[in-house]
């Protein structure tokens, strides 16, 4: 789990305890939603340290936590005093500064109200481009009292939430109301505003129908309110507390928390509901332990926040719930809970049960043709033709057998029959799990089963474990990617509604698991075939291939590569390269990384940067060596080597045994280029010798190049001594 309690370290710390004390800022809110809360609390510290420096007031360091009722930033050691250098800012020009009578014009004017400044503290500084106005701005010496009021408030007003309210008559937006501010500078209140709200020295503990103030004279005064309150502020020891009590309550039952509950995200969700969390124990009604694991997880999970309890594997008709305080009857509390879970787990008998009478699976796919994948896409019944289609190039590839190919097919065309179902209706996240579970009640081989579930992974850490599910997940991802990019519908900065960054990293994640080749080209002209491609100009289509396949190698720089991961050169080097597999782009990838510091490698990279040199800039006409006409020693050499190694290298390639012939590609030419550079003038005025000696230097570039990587892109190339 990301830790919610960030610390940032200042730049520089205060010279003496005695000019510096703790800050304390705390905003009081209504119920934040649980997804917004991590987000906040790790922009409240970032935001809270920049801002600090940026205003010259250094810290020892800064913690921002907070629960679902207020978010807390703690300034350790801060400066009592605001100390800011001199400045001089250079302003406008002394032409525009000053008119015909050498008054300040409206330009000079504007410039220092901006900068805080006046008429009396600017200079004229002569440089190259003409006179200029600076205003010289003296060092100075603030309390941190007198500059925290205007800070704090400019602080607030730069969290981001994913959706904001306005409930001030000022305007003010934030993610919830805002109810109450306390701001604290060692034992002084800071007193702020923001909107029509006032800042007081006190926090507010109790439940949320009815808080009660409690004056803070000191930050310790306030860690220790909160603690005396119930309340944790750290989310991530509020976190622990939950685990470690839902994990204690559960072994008296001689059980264990469903780890499910914890990886599927249930125990982070609930650690940001609550701030002073208390178990409860519940029972729901045996009968429902007859629904699959997953529904009655989900179920619980979805309805009430409230954890599974198991025993040898198999869930116990038990449940854990915490709860925000102490409950006034809990007992009344636990019958409710019940009540309410036990009519939930009902409609998920009753969804499983209608289900079921609408197998076999392929009934349900029929009814595709009313699902929309797009509007401009068509519905998942095309969708799942576009699989089909595929997945044929992809069997290719990976020289699939007969019956896994027909096993791929068929996963291809009940993919996406579990959208239709009442269950996963009810709960979109059990697509594909329901898929699985149904396919197997349909009578499906376990491999198309299989298939049917892995096809929505990489989640989490969890990922395909079969070749088929690789496959449609692959097969999924792609035509997702390649359909939206034929739309023009693209990533850009933070704004990705259809998941396409994360559909792409997936692709590449799966392709490197699975390590079989991955075609792009292939992929991409089975696709193009299809729709919205079929009816584009051939131009257009073509473009979209190119955005595709870039796309997917940009993500090779986000990778979690293994260890040694590789440099940005490797990875540009070998992009310059071949890149129509996938899997291939990355095996060579990584070869060059583990080359690096090789000699054969330098050797290697210094024949392919001076071939280049020369031929940057060429006019190259002969497309290949007539031997006829080298016409010195030296060159004739380089043409018998490259005769003689052709073969070796091209199949080295081949056989993907890339630091095989990386090596032998260096030992092979480096001398004797050297020596041909000595003795040899490429660029005479002879036509006839100067195109075939380009094209030469071209045959040996290319041979490397076409096939590995261009090593010109290595830095050691910048910074290594040049091989002997």
């Amino acid at each position: 789990m990301r830790n919610q309690r960030t610390v940032h370290s200042a730049l520089r710390t205060p010279h003496s305890a005695l000019n510096a004390a703790d800050l304390l800022c705390e905003i009081g809110t209504e119920e934040l939603p649980a997804a917004y809360l991590p987000g906040l609390i790790d922009q409240l510290g970032r935001e809270a340290a920049a801002l600090l420096q940026a205003h010259h007031l250094p810290y020892e360091r800064v913690e921002s936590a907070g629960t679902p009722r207020r978010l807390v930033l703690i300034a350790r050691g801060l400066a009592a005093t605001q100390r800011k250098p001199a400045e001089e800012i250079r302003g406008p020009s002394k032409l525009a500064a000053y008119d015909q009578d050498g008054k300040p014009t409206a330009a000079l004017l504007g410039f220092l109200r901006a900068q805080g400044g006046a008429p009396a503290q600017t200079k004229i500084v002569s440089s190259e481009k003409g006179d200029y106005v600076y205003l010289v701005k003296e060092p100075t010496a603030t309390p941190a009292s007198a500059v925290l009021p205007e800070l704090l408030p400019q602080l607030i007003g730069r969290l981001r939430a994913p959706k904001t309210m306005r409930w001030d008559a000022d305007g003010v937006r934030f993610a919830r109301p805002i109810r109450w501010l306390l701001a604290l500078y060692g034992i002084s209140a800071v007193r702020c505003s923001l909107g029509t709200l006032r800042s007081a020295p006190a926090t507010r503990v109790g439940g949320p129908l009815r808080p009660r103030a409690v004056r803070v004279r000191s930050l310790e005064g306030y860690l220790r309110t909160l603690k005396q309150a119930g309340i944790l502020l750290d989310p991530a020891q509020r976190r622990a507390w939950i685990e470690q009590a839902v994990g204690r309550i559960a072994a008296q039952a001689r059980g264990a928390a469903a780890p499910e509950m914890v990886s599927h995200g249930l125990l982070d969700e609930v650690t940001h509901l609550v701030e002073r969390p208390t178990p409860l124990v519940g029972r729901f009604d045996r009968k429902y332990l007859a629904l699959p694991r997953e529904v009655l997880l989900a179920s619980m999970a979805k309805y009430q926040r409230v954890f599974a309890v198991e025993a040898s594997g198999a869930l116990l008709p038990q449940f854990i719930a915490i709860l925000e305080g102490d409950p006034r009857r809990p007992a009344e509390v636990r019958k409710v809970m019940e009540r309410i879970l036990n009519a939930r787990l009902a409609d998920s008998l009753l969804f499983w049960t209608e289900d079921h009478r609408r197998l076999p699976l392929q009934q349900m796919a029929e009814t595709l043709t009313g699902v929309t994948f797009h509007e401009r896409l068509g519905s998942m019944a095309e969708k799942t033709v576009r699989l089909r289609a595929l997945a044929e190039p992809l069997a290719e590839a990976w020289q699939l057998t007969e019956e896994e190919r027909a096993h791929l097919r068929r996963a291809c065309q009940l993919a996406k029959a579990d959208l239709v179902s009442t269950m996963v209706k009810e709960f979109p996240t059990l697509q594909g799990v329901v898929g699985k579970r149904y396919a197997r009640d349909s009578g499906e081989p376990q491999p198309v089963a299989e298939a049917i579930e892995e096809q929505y992974l990489p989640a989490g850490n969890r990922r395909p474990r079969t070749l088929l599910g690789s496959a449609l997940a692959l097969l999924d991802k792609y035509d997702t990617l390649s359909s939206y990019f034929g739309l023009g519908i693209l990533p850009s900065g933070d704004q990705d509604p259809f998941g396409l960054r994360r559909a792409a990293q997936g692709i590449v994640e799966i392709a490197w698991t699975v390590h079989r080749p991955l075609p792009l080209g292939a992929l991409f002209r089975t696709r193009a075939s299809m729709e919205p491609f079929r009816s584009a100009q051939p131009r257009a289509a073509a473009t979209a291939g190119n955005q595709v396949q870039r796309y997917l190698l940009e993500r090779l720089d986000a990778f979690e590569w293994p260890e040694p991961a590789p440099a940005p050169d490797c990875i540009d080097a070998v992009l310059a390269g071949p890149c129509d597999d996938l899997v291939d782009v990355m095996d060579r990838i990584l070869t060059l990384q583990r080359l690096h510091g090789h000699p054969g490698l330098r050797k290697a990279a210094k024949v392919i940067e001076r071939t280049r040199n020369i031929l940057r800039g060429a006019a190259l006409r002969q497309p290949q060596v007539e031997p006829s006409r080298l016409a010195e020693a030296p060159e004739r050499q380089l043409w018998e080597l490259y005769r003689a190694h052709e073969p070796r290298l091209v199949r080295l390639a081949q056989e993907k045994a890339y630091a095989e012939a990386t090596t032998l590609f260096g030992e092979v030419f480096f001398e004797p280029l050297h020596q041909f550079f000595d003795q040899v003038m490429v660029n005479v005025p002879d036509e006839t010798l100067q195109q075939n000696r380009l094209a030469l230097m071209q045959a040996i570039q290319a041979l490397y190049t076409d096939r590995i990587a261009d090593l010109s892109k290595l830095t050691l190339l910048h910074h290594e001594e040049p091989a002997a």
